[in-house]
């Protein structure tokens, strides 16, 4: 008769402890919170794919039977870096090369009358060809830049979420609900989404990492996962990282402005320069010749 007491209090603290918790997390993460975010083409990156995605949907099949295993690996890559979903697949941009190549020469003999030239119009059809490799690698320099200026900030909220008493979860998920629009806070979405769909911690900051393809985010993971592996306190951990993205970011700082001075070079020495000397010397060589006639 104790036991089965005992058993019945144990059973009754378990169910209280189990309903509490559930109301809390529902509280602090409400049921759609984390729903996995659809791709829809006018949420693109790019305006021209937005524009033409029904087209490029109906000829994508096409292209479906094209081999280059390599080409479409890398590019697979670029697209995923460059934060297209997967409905802009590496057929949809082989639609939207034919396309880019066939229109690039009309708008051009538009522009230009004596397009007539053979070589100039295979050097325009080839142009048009690889503009969308241009287009997608623009887009994805973009982003990476966007998330690098972006996460010394963001990991700073997170470390004071997870310090103030917020699961790592939580504080990310409330980074993503009230956190300035981009491509980081799209990232941690995918990782909540990730992780709402079985995988473990380590497992979605992994992908992250993988996904985005940079060297300072693949520190950041490791430093992560092997935090999460051997149980040390992930506030210290983001703590830390914020600090030493703050040093990478005002060093990136530094080399931008010295890759500044150096590609004002050109321009000083071949426009600014000239133009200076013709205003100062203009005057005296002017008075020289008309002293001499």
């Amino acid at each position: 008769m104790l036991l089965l007491i005992l058993l019945l209090v144990f059973a009754a603290v378990t169910l209280s402890t189990f309903v509490v918790l559930t109301r809390q997390r529902d509280e602090l993460l409400p049921s759609g919170a984390l729903a996995p975010v659809r791709f829809e083409p006018a949420h693109a990156p790019s305006g021209l794919i937005r524009v033409l995605y029904p087209v490029l949907h109906v000829l994508a099949p096409l292209f479906s039977v094209l081999p280059f295993a390599e080409y479409r690996a890398a590019l697979a890559d670029s697209l995923r870096r460059a934060g297209f979903g997967d409905s802009v697949t590496v057929n949809h941009v082989f639609a939207l090369k034919v396309i880019t190549a066939v229109v690039t020469p009309l708008i051009l003999r538009l522009a230009i009358d004596s397009i007539n030239w053979p070589p100039l119009f295979v050097a325009t059809v080839a142009g048009g060809f690889m503009l969308p490799d241009k287009l997608i690698s623009d887009i994805k320099k973009a982003r990476w830049g966007q998330i690098l200026r972006t996460m010394p900030g963001a990991v700073d909220v997170l470390s004071l979420s997870v310090e103030a008493g917020l699961d790592f979860q939580v504080a990310m998920q409330r980074f993503v609900e009230r956190g300035t629009p981009g491509a980081l806070r799209d990232e941690f979405s995918n990782i909540l989404n990730d992780m709402r769909l079985g995988k473990t911690r380590a497992e979605a900051i992994k992908d992250f990492g993988r996904r985005v393809g940079l060297q300072e985010v693949g520190s950041f993971v490791s430093v992560l996962v092997q935090a999460d592996q051997l149980g040390v306190p992930i506030g210290d951990v983001l703590r830390s990282q914020a600090a030493v993205m703050r040093v990478q970011r005002f060093q990136r700082a530094e080399q931008e402005g010295a890759r500044a001075s150096q590609k004002l070079l050109l321009p000083l020495v071949f426009f600014i320069f000239p133009a200076v000397l013709i205003v100062i010397l203009g005057p005296v060589v002017l008075q020289f010749l008309t002293l001499r006639q």
